[in-house]
């Protein structure tokens, strides 16, 4: 198990490697899924490779219950999360700009066009668990794995606990 201190930790001192940005809607849910399982299992601190996450329309919510007991369910405990709008410093700093969404790329690259070349979706659309019950963000977040499996490839930080 890897401690959300650690990742922030790790983050700060790789902040000039290659930065993921996940990018959903509220940023409380899947995106910070996204983000955690990224580092969890595909981050690689030698290359300085890590992802962070961002909202089309956050509004400084934490990450809801359901998003962390998902994530507590594979094995990431402690992970906490301040959701933040997508700003232009965060496409900046992006090596890679991943949509949950089709429609959350589309948005992006209307918002950002500059950047279109670095925006892209996951390969499957992943629905919106918010107000949903445990069941519905762990079955998000299967989704999230498998979606991550299929862009990123193999697990390559071990494998989740479920």
């Amino acid at each position: 198990m890897i401690a959300e201190v650690e990742l922030k930790k790790t983050n700060a001192e790789n902040k000039n490697g290659e930065m993921i940005l996940f990018v959903c809607t509220g940023n409380t849910c899947r995106s910070p899924m996204a983000e955690a399982v990224f580092n969890r299992f595909y981050a690689d601190w030698e290359k300085k490779r890590y992802a962070e996450s961002a909202g089309l329309f956050a509004d400084g919510s934490p990450i809801s219950a359901n998003a962390e007991n998902a994530l507590r369910s594979i094995g990431i405990e402690n992970f906490t999360h301040i959701s933040r709008n997508v700003t232009e410093e965060l496409m900046e700093k992006a090596s890679r700009v991943v949509g949950i969404t089709a429609s959350h790329a589309s948005s992006l690259i209307l918002a950002f066009p500059q950047y279109a070349s670095k925006i892209t979706s996951l390969p499957t659309d992943i629905p919106d668990p918010y107000g949903g019950d445990e069941k519905e963000y762990e079955g998000c977040l299967r989704m999230i794995l498998s979606a991550l499996r299929e862009m990123f490839g193999e697990i390559t930080g071990g494998s989740p606990e479920k």
